[in-house]
């Protein structure tokens, strides 16, 4: 399954409820963060270094983030941009788990040149998050210096656990007896 904005607003919506979040706009929010979240993942690339045999593989596998160090990080960031609220904490947690569950919709789809058959260890890079956040805030009507707030807070907070995250990579493909290692790289879906 690849991200889209419906998939991605649908489990940050119950992300949201799950933190106590009940409001009228919690739709409109999520919608905005979904659909932000599906070009900032557009954006990122999968960089691995391999091991195995020598060939021509691929890999593929879920785009997992633990729900705790995503929140943990947002809850980080909410205090780094103001956002201090009674209702800030709840926030954090319930787009913590909504993210989490709506990025693992999502596969890392990679390409490995030198290693046809073993393993891999995975890095996701590319550009914060704040501009596409801030581009499906003004394509659902969300403006305000609040917004601006509430994007930069994610974005902090995804960029703070893409950092720290790696990850294994399964490769198959055409095997040798041959060993070698190298780099692969790839993109989300």
């Amino acid at each position: 399954m690849s991200l889209v904005p419906p998939a991605l607003t649908a489990t940050i919506t119950v992300g949201l409820m799950s933190g106590g979040m009940l409001g009228t706009a919690v739709p409109q929010l999520a919608s905005g963060v979904g659909i932000g979240l599906t070009l900032w993942a557009q954006q990122q690339t999968v960089s691995t270094i391999d091991t195995g045999t020598l060939g021509v593989g691929v890999g593929l596998g879920p785009f997992v983030i633990p729900p705790p160090l995503l929140t943990a990080n947002l809850l980080v960031a909410y205090a780094a941009n103001g956002m201090l609220g009674v209702m800030a904490p709840l926030e954090a947690v319930g787009f913590g788990n909504g993210i989490a569950l709506g990025l693992a919709q999502g596969m890392l789809q990679t390409m490995h040149p030198l290693v046809g058959t073993g393993t891999g260890i995975g890095r996701i890079n590319g550009p914060p998050a704040f501009s596409s956040i801030m581009q499906g805030f003004a394509s659902v009507g969300i403006t305000g210096q609040s917004s601006a707030q509430k994007a930069n807070a994610i974005s902090m907070a995804l960029m703070m656990t893409i950092q720290s995250l790696v990850f294994p990579v399964v490769i198959v493909g055409s095997a040798s007896p041959v060993a070698s290692g190298g780099v692969g790289n790839g993109k989300i879906m």
